[in-house]
């Protein structure tokens, strides 16, 4: 008599699970033309806590400023230097005085191949001479503290940089690749799908 074959049990192994996969936000964008005056700190200042507040995964500033306010100008750029997600500005057109120093705050920089640099030292009103004389140092303090920012955040000698301020120097987008003031010469179009914020002032 043939012996019965025992059933072999089959152990089912679980199927493993992967892990939900996060996908990175999109990128914000923001584009900025015109002075540095309060109006305009506050709406790029919202414009960027906008962007944060999308988890976007990096807010990218199309930028172009002829200057304006210097304790605006820090300002904004303690905003992007301590900025919770990273910032990439765009220089598109002019980045002038202290548009200088908003520019260099980002940790990550590129220009148009048709963008300019312009650094010149700052300028104070009139008065008597009590008060000039009050302008004059604050002209001296302001010049210091825009060329050490400029020469700690590129490839510029400190005492370069303020020969370059005190006779008002222009550079090229390729001087500025060269000095260390932007990182890469690129063309950039914001697509048109992406979240955006445009703040535009004709100068």
């Amino acid at each position: 008599m043939a012996k019965r074959k025992r059933k072999t049990k089959i152990k089912r192994i679980p199927t493993p699970v992967a892990p939900p996969v996060t996908t990175s936000s999109t990128e914000y964008f923001i584009f900025f033309e015109g002075a540095i005056n309060r109006e305009a700190t506050n709406l790029l200042y919202r414009a960027i806590q906008e962007g944060i507040r999308q988890n976007s995964s990096k807010i990218v500033i199309f930028f172009s400023s002829l200057g304006g306010n210097i304790y605006e100008g820090f300002l904004l750029a303690n905003v992007i230097q301590n900025s919770r997600i990273p910032i990439l500005i765009h220089a598109t057109n002019h980045i002038d005085s202290i548009a200088n120093v908003i520019y260099l705050s980002a940790k990550e920089r590129s220009a148009e191949s048709h963008a300019k640099f312009y650094m010149h030292g700052s300028s104070g009103g009139g008065g008597d001479i009590r008060q000039l004389e009050d302008n004059i140092s604050a002209v001296r303090t302001n010049n210091t503290r825009i060329a050490y920012f400029i020469s700690e955040n590129t490839k510029l000698p400190l005492e370069e940089v303020k020969e370059k301020m005190e006779k008002g120097t222009t550079l090229s987008a390729q001087n500025a690749l060269q000095c260390g003031i932007t990182g890469q010469i690129i063309h950039r179009e914001i697509p048109n799908n992406a979240q955006r914020q445009e703040i535009i002032y004709i100068n």
